[in-house]
């Protein structure tokens, strides 16, 4: 659709950009999808290679889909509030690209636009690629449009009780109780924390508030995907985690991303192919919580933020 979509003196529909990490479409993206992760290093036939036999490992992504079920029904759900509003999907690093839809708003006669992300954590680590993205968008638009960020919404309530209500459903489907429940997020490398990135304080806060609401009694905070660099990264890593629980005879453990909002290569291939496979050959029943995806409570965090005051939870 192009051209202006207002006609007379009808006022503006509500404007939202969604917007996600991106996945490459399949193996022939990969090449370019990882260039980009890596700042514009090409990457090497080797790290194409082990890319590739993760994504088949795994069946392929589902983050296109489940990105564009969550954008369908934000949609929805905003229009309960704000009649005729529209959402458009954008991602940081694949199509659709946020390049290429804040320019495409503004052609459909949108001059201003709610910004929000698929990370709860406003965070310099993951706000900043999104914020320049937004910029290079605007900068690409041949008529004004505003973006305003909304990020942060870790503490939302249907967040943290989406969380809780499916870790005391995995807990009530387990035959025996598990001896632990880790709590798991991506680390970052420690430099972050040094310069004052809130990342570690936003993530463990998230887990203290879905541990309370979801009444564990035995329960750990992690990190998990670490990259393959020679700096230091955040821990406790989930394996060494693991272990140790292990060793105090927690021989079946269930573990919760909650640094996560839906299915991915960091749990479907970190957690459920390398994790489970380290935690069984150590002797430990391994099992996850299901991600949330599009749960409605993650719909509701999502429209909380877009609809309520600027300012940060």
């Amino acid at each position: 659709m192009t051209g202006d979509r207002r006609g007379g003196d009808d006022p503006e529909p509500f404007g939202v950009l969604l917007m996600g990490y991106g996945s490459p479409s399949g193996p022939e993206g990969l090449p370019a999808y990882l260039a980009e992760v890596m700042h514009g290093r090409a990457p090497s036939a080797e790290t194409v290679a082990d890319y590739t036999r993760r994504y088949a490992r795994i069946g392929g992504t589902p983050q296109p889909r489940i990105l564009a079920e969550l954008r369908e029904r934000l949609e929805r759900r905003l229009a309960r509030d704000r009649p005729g509003a529209r959402v458009f999907l954008a991602t940081k690093h694949a199509a659709p690209r946020l390049s290429e839809v804040i320019p495409a708003a503004a052609r459909e006669g949108f001059s201003a636009l709610r910004a929000v992300a698929l990370s709860p954590y406003a965070s310099t680590w993951i706000s900043e690629p999104y914020a320049s993205g937004i910029a290079e968008g605007i900068r690409a638009a041949d008529r004004p449009i505003s973006v305003e960020f909304r990020n942060g919404w870790h503490l939302d309530p249907d967040w943290i009780g989406t969380w809780a209500e499916g870790i005391r459903r995995a807990l009530a489907d387990e035959a025996e109780r598990p001896g632990v429940v880790l709590l798991s997020a991506h680390s970052l490398p420690t430099r972050f924390r040094d310069r004052g990135d809130p990342y570690p304080r936003l993530v463990r806060a998230t887990a203290d508030a879905v541990a309370r609401a979801a009444g564990l009694a035995r329960w750990e905070f992690t990190y998990q995907s670490p990259g393959n660099t020679t700096e230091p990264w955040l821990g406790p890593e989930i394996g060494e985690v693991m272990r140790a629980w292990k060793e105090r005879g927690a021989t079946r453990q269930l573990v919760a991303a909650t640094g996560f909002v839906f299915d991915h290569l960091e749990t479907l291939y970190d957690l459920d192919v390398v994790v489970r496979e380290e935690a069984e050959a150590a002797g430990i029943h391994y099992r996850r919580v299901p991600m949330p995806n599009a749960a409605p409570g993650v719909v509701e965090a999502l429209a909380r933020r877009l609809l309520g005051p600027a300012t940060g939870p």
